[in-house]
């Protein structure tokens, strides 16, 4: 690709020497810009971004979509199309070419939807429910925003998406333990995410041409529904199974274990833990 593409990247940052470097490298001679919004890191991060010649902000983390919104508010992005990319994923070989035509030619679309594959165990996981997955992560500058919760955000944009073969990669270097730590994280995030909607009268609504969000809806709506601490075991059965997850390996059976029954278990007991305490 000679020219480089109308688009800026924006990557969130919070101690990623060990990923920032490979990131960048995967986007940066593709597209126009590459800006970093930095939470204070303690590491090389910072250097690392100074060796690419890429733009720093700093922003105080509360959590990814107050840190998307603050950088789209913020920062004065002159690109027609805006990409948003995690420190630890890279772009596969053919990605910018896979959506070269709808950048150039679209013009009546305002965001892409990209495909999302994961390494564990250093293992590419191509079936299931969790990898691949589609997300919304290009559109067009000044006409997304992203929603206001805690987990699982997603950009909402203003006009007509389209599905790309493009595909992304998470393949975080971090160890086991590691990616245990954050899924308890991420899991008390989920069960808070979760009660805020029971208390909104599930008032909640979404695109139906937008498969992300539709996606994201058919948690609220369908799998809450199902009775707690069931519907773990009924969600890990639906990926592994139904969903083919069986075909990828051993490390995928481990995976999906993780990914979805013990992780989904665990949201359960935050959720009951918290309604127990009331």
């Amino acid at each position: 690709m000679q020219k480089k593409l109308d688009i800026t990247v924006i990557i969130l940052t919070y101690n990623e020497q060990l990923h920032l470097g490979r990131c960048i490298k995967s986007v940066k001679k593709f597209v126009k810009q590459v800006i970093v919004i930095d939470s204070y890191s303690n590491d090389k991060t910072l250097e690392i971004c100074k060796k690419y010649k890429v733009r720093i902000y700093k922003n105080k983390f509360i959590n990814q979509a107050k840190q998307m919104n603050w950088a789209l508010k913020n920062v004065n992005i002159k690109s027609k199309w805006i990409f948003r990319i995690d420190a630890d994923e890279i772009t596969d070989k053919n990605f910018f070419y896979k959506i070269k035509d709808i950048i150039i030619n679209k013009g009546n679309i305002s965001g892409i939807i990209i495909k999302r594959k994961i390494i564990f165990l250093n293992k590419l996981i191509n079936y299931g429910l969790t990898s691949p997955h589609k997300t919304l992560r290009i559109w067009k500058n000044k006409t997304g925003s992203y929603q206001n919760i805690s987990v699982d955000e997603q950009v909402e944009v203003k006009g007509k998406t389209i599905l790309s073969k493009a595909v992304i990669i998470d393949h975080n270097l971090n160890n086991f333990w590691w990616w245990l730590e954050k899924h308890k994280d991420y899991a008390t995030r989920e069960a808070e995410s979760y009660l805020a909607f029971k208390k909104k009268n599930n008032n909640y609504k979404t695109s139906s041409n937008d498969v992300t969000k539709v996606k994201q809806n058919k948690k609220f709506k369908i799998y809450y529904k199902f009775p707690i601490f069931i519907r773990p075991v009924i969600l890990f059965l639906y990926s592994f199974i139904y969903k083919l997850g069986f075909l990828s390996g051993v490390k995928g059976l481990v995976f999906y274990l993780f990914q979805t029954l013990w992780y989904r278990m665990l949201v359960d007991i935050y959720i009951f833990k918290k309604r127990f305490n009331k």
